[in-house]
Protein backbone atom coordinates (compact mmCIF):
# COMPACT_ATOMS: atom_id res chain seq x y z
CA UNK A 1 0.00 0.00 0.00
CA UNK A 2 3.00 2.77 0.65
CA UNK A 3 4.75 1.80 -2.46
CA UNK A 4 1.36 2.18 -4.45
CA UNK A 5 0.77 5.37 -2.80
CA UNK A 6 4.44 6.84 -3.25
CA UNK A 7 4.10 5.70 -6.62
CA UNK A 8 0.68 7.75 -7.26
CA UNK A 9 1.97 11.05 -5.44
CA UNK A 10 4.88 10.86 -7.79
CA UNK A 11 3.22 10.56 -10.67
CA UNK A 12 0.40 13.00 -9.77
CA UNK A 13 3.85 15.29 -9.24
CA UNK A 14 5.46 14.85 -12.64
CA UNK A 15 2.20 15.10 -14.05
CA UNK A 16 1.88 18.65 -12.04
CA UNK A 17 4.86 19.75 -13.15
CA UNK A 18 4.65 19.20 -16.93
CA UNK A 19 1.40 20.99 -16.75
CA UNK A 20 2.60 24.01 -15.15
CA UNK A 21 5.46 24.05 -18.32
CA UNK A 22 2.48 23.90 -20.99
CA UNK A 23 1.69 27.74 -20.98
CA UNK A 24 5.89 28.32 -21.41
CA UNK A 25 5.45 25.36 -23.94
CA UNK A 26 2.83 27.25 -25.90
CA UNK A 27 4.65 30.84 -25.58
CA UNK A 28 7.78 29.27 -27.42
CA UNK A 29 4.94 27.57 -30.08
CA UNK A 30 3.57 30.80 -30.79
CA UNK A 31 6.60 32.84 -30.88
CA UNK A 32 8.04 30.07 -33.55
CA UNK A 33 4.75 30.65 -35.65
CA UNK A 34 2.55 27.86 -34.38
CA UNK A 35 -0.73 28.35 -33.50
CA UNK A 36 -1.98 28.18 -30.44
CA UNK A 37 -3.36 25.39 -29.31
CA UNK A 38 -7.18 25.25 -28.21
CA UNK A 39 -7.99 24.05 -24.48
CA UNK A 40 -3.99 24.60 -23.87
CA UNK A 41 -4.36 27.91 -21.88
CA UNK A 42 -7.50 29.29 -19.76
CA UNK A 43 -7.43 32.41 -22.25
CA UNK A 44 -5.30 34.28 -24.46
CA UNK A 45 -4.86 37.02 -21.77
CA UNK A 46 -2.28 34.17 -19.49
CA UNK A 47 -0.04 34.32 -22.71
CA UNK A 48 0.11 37.80 -23.07
CA UNK A 49 1.01 37.88 -18.86
CA UNK A 50 3.07 35.22 -19.54
CA UNK A 51 5.33 36.99 -22.40
CA UNK A 52 5.14 39.81 -20.07
CA UNK A 53 6.99 37.61 -17.21
CA UNK A 54 9.40 36.30 -19.74
CA UNK A 55 10.21 39.84 -20.66
CA UNK A 56 10.81 40.43 -16.96
CA UNK A 57 13.30 37.41 -16.41
CA UNK A 58 16.57 38.79 -17.45
CA UNK A 59 16.06 41.65 -14.82
CA UNK A 60 15.32 39.07 -12.10
CA UNK A 61 18.10 36.66 -13.04
CA UNK A 62 20.78 40.07 -12.94
CA UNK A 63 19.13 41.00 -9.52
CA UNK A 64 19.56 37.41 -8.16
CA UNK A 65 23.22 37.09 -9.51
CA UNK A 66 23.72 40.53 -8.12
CA UNK A 67 22.63 39.68 -4.55
CA UNK A 68 24.81 36.63 -5.08
CA UNK A 69 27.77 38.55 -5.97
CA UNK A 70 27.04 40.97 -2.83
CA UNK A 71 26.60 38.51 -0.88
CA UNK A 72 30.10 36.84 -1.64
CA UNK A 73 31.86 40.47 -1.38
CA UNK A 74 30.62 40.44 1.61
CA UNK A 75 31.26 36.90 3.16
CA UNK A 76 34.77 37.67 1.63
CA UNK A 77 35.46 40.99 3.42
CA UNK A 78 33.98 39.24 6.81
CA UNK A 79 36.40 36.44 6.19
CA UNK A 80 39.26 38.73 5.66
CA UNK A 81 38.74 41.39 8.90
CA UNK A 82 37.92 38.54 11.45
CA UNK A 83 39.20 35.00 10.17
CA UNK A 84 38.33 31.91 12.17
CA UNK A 85 40.56 31.20 15.45
CA UNK A 86 42.56 28.08 14.79
CA UNK A 87 41.07 25.18 17.15
CA UNK A 88 43.23 24.64 19.88
CA UNK A 89 45.66 20.95 19.46
CA UNK A 90 44.14 17.75 21.31
CA UNK A 91 47.77 15.96 23.30
CA UNK A 92 47.20 12.74 23.03
CA UNK A 93 46.81 12.63 26.59
CA UNK A 94 43.79 14.15 26.67
CA UNK A 95 42.52 12.34 23.75
CA UNK A 96 43.16 9.08 25.47
CA UNK A 97 41.22 10.68 28.93
CA UNK A 98 38.52 11.58 27.17
CA UNK A 99 37.79 8.35 25.68
CA UNK A 100 38.95 6.41 28.97
CA UNK A 101 41.89 4.63 27.08
CA UNK A 102 45.48 4.03 27.74
CA UNK A 103 47.50 6.47 25.77
CA UNK A 104 50.40 4.32 24.78
CA UNK A 105 47.46 2.05 23.17
CA UNK A 106 46.04 4.79 21.43
CA UNK A 107 49.06 6.03 20.11
CA UNK A 108 49.59 2.65 18.49
CA UNK A 109 46.31 2.57 17.32
CA UNK A 110 46.92 5.89 15.35
CA UNK A 111 49.86 4.79 14.00
CA UNK A 112 48.66 1.29 12.67
CA UNK A 113 46.95 1.16 9.23
CA UNK A 114 44.10 -1.88 9.86
CA UNK A 115 42.44 -1.99 13.12
CA UNK A 116 39.76 -4.82 14.15
CA UNK A 117 37.83 -2.36 16.73
CA UNK A 118 35.75 -3.65 19.81
CA UNK A 119 32.77 -1.34 20.78
CA UNK A 120 31.03 -1.27 23.95
CA UNK A 121 27.13 -1.28 25.04
CA UNK A 122 26.76 2.50 23.68
CA UNK A 123 29.22 2.68 21.33
CA UNK A 124 32.00 3.63 22.56
CA UNK A 125 35.24 1.70 21.44
CA UNK A 126 36.18 -0.36 24.53
CA UNK A 127 39.47 -2.26 22.70
CA UNK A 128 41.14 -3.01 19.42
CA UNK A 129 43.84 -4.91 17.92
CA UNK A 130 46.12 -3.88 14.94
CA UNK A 131 45.58 -6.21 11.95
CA UNK A 132 48.44 -4.69 9.98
Amino acid sequence: MRRLCAFALTLAAWIAWVAMWVPVFGVFAVWLGLPPLPGAYPSQENVIALRGLLLLFPTAFAAVIGILAVNGVIGLVYRRLAPPKPLPLVGMERLATGMALDVDKLAAWQSARILHVQHGPLGRVTDASIVR
